[in-house]
């Protein structure tokens, strides 16, 4: 079975850096309304997008200073969720706040940790410096799915695809026909494929300006719960040395909305054509393409999913599974040992079908 659950012991990428600004930005993490702002210091907040007193959406209130005003009977709220007015009362106890989440801030990300506060160690967070490191130059940008993100995590992991799915852009035939090696420890899988000739595909000869044979490399990195790292090498074929070798690191966080719904932050940043601008224009807009091609694929076989739920239609795995399956069994094993330890979410989470509709009408408010 595609898990549809996530642990919520681990760190998600909730937004780009760019993203998160004065204006409130509402955006449904695990099923849970979540508020993102900037303090006037800078610093990034996360609050439960709901008011305890009567479950408006704070995302529909006003900023006053640092704090956060409903705007439906004007209870305020700090930064770290405590209430500091509740207008016709002079006293309010400690224990009156709404839910706040850490945050980490760094190469280009903002990341969430929606579960115990006291184990959220930014050392788990995997180095995806390339985002903002000099020497490098990259596009980013965010994509929706309407299908569960394990679809994602296990389309990454089996990069055969591109011989198929996208062949005109980044693929090749050569690719699916080249042997995999499959590496993994308890929260990690590595699928790697090394191509010492093949053709160039069409994406590769635009951005680098080869025009031969490459010699390519590719590495497919997957870090639970929902981070990617698609490493690309490439040189022409038959240089002797790596004085016109190509590197291209893709990152993708694949961070659930609901059971079946999720944001896909991605960001394409490369060691080649640094300055030219037109490369990072056209490679924004050729990877946001191929992800849409991904996405297509994912969101059809969701339907067929959701067409045999709560039975599972019999699946044919192959050779190159070895990753996804994987990754499968990794999240898998994540959540057994927090549900072992009485971790899981909010305690009467709605349909699947009310929370996307919900998340959906906080989108269209945020767009409107």
């Amino acid at each position: 079975m595609y898990p549809d659950e996530f642990p919520r012991n681990g760190w998600y990428i909730a937004a780009h850096s760019s993203e998160v600004t004065r204006e409130f930005l509402s955006r449904w993490i695990l099923g849970d309304p979540i508020l993102f702002y900037r303090t006037e210091a800078g610093e990034p907040v996360a609050l439960v997008d709901r008011c305890i007193h009567r479950q408006m959406p704070l995302s529909l209130g006003n900023l006053r200073g640092d704090q956060v005003e409903c705007g439906y009977h004007g209870l305020t709220w700090a930064p770290d969720g405590k209430c500091t007015r509740i207008p016709g009362r002079t006293t309010i106890p400690d224990s009156v706040r709404v839910q706040g989440f850490p945050l980490h801030e760094g190469s280009g990300f903002i990341w969430i940790w929606m579960g115990d506060p006291d184990k959220a160690d930014v050392s788990e967070i995997p180095d995806h410096h390339w985002y903002t490191a000099d020497g490098w130059a990259t596009a980013a940008g965010t994509e929706h799915m309407d299908a569960r993100a394990q679809l994602l995590n296990e389309n990454l992991l089996d990069l055969s695809h591109l011989s198929f799915l996208h062949l005109t852009s980044i693929g090749s035939p050569e690719i699916a026909e080249t042997p995999v090696t499959v590496e993994s420890d308890e929260r990690w899988v590595r699928v790697s494929r090394n191509m010492p000739r093949t053709i160039i595909p069409p994406y590769y000869a635009k951005v680098t300006g080869i025009d031969s044979d490459i010699e390519r490399e590719q590495y497919a990195d997957f870090f639970a719960p929902a981070f990617h790292i698609t490493t690309t090498t490439l040189k022409p074929y038959g240089d002797k040395d790596d004085s016109r070798k190509c590197h291209q690191k893709t990152l993708h966080g694949i961070t659930p909305e609901t059971r079946t719904s999720t944001h896909y932050f991605w960001a394409c940043s490369r060691d080649f054509a640094v300055e030219d601008a037109s490369v990072t224009d056209y490679i924004r807009n050729s990877v946001s393409t191929v992800i849409g091609q991904d996405i297509d694929a994912c969101e059809a076989i969701e339907h067929i999913i959701a067409a045999w739920e709560p039975s599972y239609p019999e699946e044919l795995n192959i050779k190159v599974d070895g990753g996804p399956l994987r990754s499968r069994k990794i999240i898998q094993t994540l959540l057994e040992k927090e549900r072992a330890n009485g971790v899981v979410g909010r305690p009467h989470n709605p349909s699947d079908a009310i929370a996307r509709a919900a998340a959906a009408a906080s989108t269209a408010r945020r767009r409107s």
